[in-house]
């Protein structure tokens, strides 16, 4: 049975005392396969006294601001710009890996696409604290609900749990070593967090999605309806768990959580957006195809995948009108059209990433048979999920979509020629879900670290010369903390900036 986690993004706006909790938003609901069961619905925006967050009442509007949060951090908005913010860990990381390329003028995003990050930048010390703020509402939110709700009967402490663990892990995956976590006091205070190592923070990753498996397994199951909720919370935690031991490098333990019986492979929870308000919008899809400020690339640096060049179902673009040029001016503008537009949800767990994390452990214990026979399951019956959510109609240079089967897989003529085509499916199958740029990183790592694969840098990440302002491509393969949070006493600069 195919089980879909659907949520409006409810953008909530909390200042970091805590002091006020505005919510905007129509409804948050609970899709699943035969019917939809309404976890909350909050029917008219709110804005909750401080005094109020201690009433059951308010939980549902408190859910609903930790889930606007963590999607402003995950995917972005509508907003025109940094200060409103158009990207989120998507775009970001995709830029500084291979999936997108640059085709605006603003210094800081030219320099990121250039692998040459800027830590004083204003655009991506919004992203940085934007994902931290997301980790605090739902950090804040999953102790209200363990305060203040029946956690046998009510999901959302699971869900808040897993969404504390993803951001941990995009700490972890997309920043450099030493990113420090702080809290606000009561009173008003911050209390200042130390750095934490990327093992550390994928250790603290892993312990907030074994407590959300604990939240999870203790759900009721009396009815048809909890018995899907409680098997959807068990597997955007599950997925999540194995994902943070793939980027540890323990890939046989994450071969074993990832388990058909743990993740189906028709499983998915998505992030959902809708027209209310610009904060509630996809910003991937505003943008690329809106502000032209992105664009798909096409062996980004002489390295990258050739994302355009060879066509696939799962990697859909188009370039309309044929003279169609980036904000820039200049840059051919080429639109993905994975998300069709500001409405399109964007995956966020998935049975699919379980079974391509079943591939990779196939692989690693040389099992080629059964390595192939995953990866051609998944070509043959692609989950119809990897669209999920997208509205609106196709345009002019649509590429299919991956409803039908592909073609079979050949096998690899030799190891390395494997691996080339799994991380080829990973990148296809997971375009613009933010899982890039810890591929690479994977692939650079050396052999024995964390599970990397040992190639050289210029081989995997774009390299040589960049094709505006004059530039080289630099060294960079993760994003730096800002600038800004030097006004911690206890952070001075990366611990390192190695893969």
């Amino acid at each position: 049975m195919t089980t879909q986690m659907q949520h409006v993004l409810a953008r909530g706006l909390r200042s970091f005392g805590g002091r006020v909790l505005s919510v905007a938003v129509a409804a948050t609901t609970l899709m699943l396969a035969g019917g939809a069961c309404h976890l909350l619905d909050v029917t008219t925006p709110d804005v909750v006294p401080a005094d109020n967050l201690n009433d059951p009442l308010a939980l549902p509007t408190i859910r609903a601001g930790a889930i606007g949060d963590f999607g402003l951090a995950y995917t972005g908005s509508g907003a025109s710009g940094s200060g409103g913010t158009v990207e989120g860990q998507v775009l970001i990381s995709g830029l500084l890996a291979d999936e997108w390329i640059n085709t605006e003028t603003f210094p800081d995003r030219v320099q990121a696409d250039a692998r040459q990050v800027d830590r004083a930048s204003g655009t991506f010390t919004t992203v940085f604290r934007n994902l931290a703020r997301a980790h605090l509402s739902a950090t804040k939110a999953a102790a209200k609900f363990r305060q203040l709700s029946d956690t046998t009967t009510n999901s959302a402490l699971a869900e808040m749990l897993s969404l504390v663990g993803y951001t941990r892990l995009f700490f972890a995956e997309n920043y450099c070593s030493g990113v420090p976590i702080s809290y606000p006091n009561p009173d008003g205070s911050v209390a200042f967090g130390s750095p934490l190592t990327t093992s550390q923070m994928l250790d603290s990753a892993l312990l907030r999605f074994n407590e959300a498996l604990t939240a999870a397994r203790a759900l009721d199951t009396s009815t048809a309806a909890r018995k899907a909720t409680r098997a959807s919370m068990i597997g955007l935690a599950t997925v999540g768990k194995a994902r943070t031991l793939l980027a540890m490098g323990r890939l046989v333990d994450a071969d074993t959580v990832a388990s058909v019986a743990s993740v189906p492979t028709g499983f998915s929870y998505v992030i959902q957006h809708d027209l209310n308000t610009a904060r509630q919008q996809n910003g991937v899809y505003t943008g690329i195809r809106k502000f032209k400020r992105y664009g798909v690339a096409d062996g980004k640096g002489g390295v990258g995948l050739a994302w355009r060049t060879v066509l696939d179902p799962r990697t859909p673009f188009t370039r309309v009108p044929a003279t169609n040029r980036g904000f820039d001016g200049v840059t051919p503008q080429y639109d993905q059209l994975r998300y069709t537009d500001e409405k399109a949800a964007i995956t966020l767990a998935s049975g699919l990433e379980a079974r391509l994390i079943n591939a990779e452990a196939a692989l690693a214990r040389s099992d080629t048979a059964g390595f192939m026979v995953q990866l051609n399951g998944l070509r043959g019956s692609p989950p119809a999920y990897i669209l999920a959510g997208v509205q609106g109609t196709a345009v002019p240079g649509d590429q299919p979509r991956p409803v039908d089967p592909m073609a079979q897989l050949a096998t690899p003529a030799s190891p390395a020629a494997a691996v080339n085509l799994l991380f080829s499916e990973r990148a296809r199958w997971l375009w613009g879900t933010g899982h890039r740029l810890n591929d690479l990183r994977r692939l650079v790592r050396p052999v024995g670290t964390r599970g990397g694969y040992g190639r050289a840098e210029n081989t995997v990440f774009p390299n040589g010369l960049y094709f505006k302002n004059g530039l080289v491509y630099g060294t960079d393969v993760n994003y730096p903390i800002p600038l800004d949070e030097t006004n911690n006493p206890n952070f001075t600069q990366c611990l390192d900036r190695l893969p």
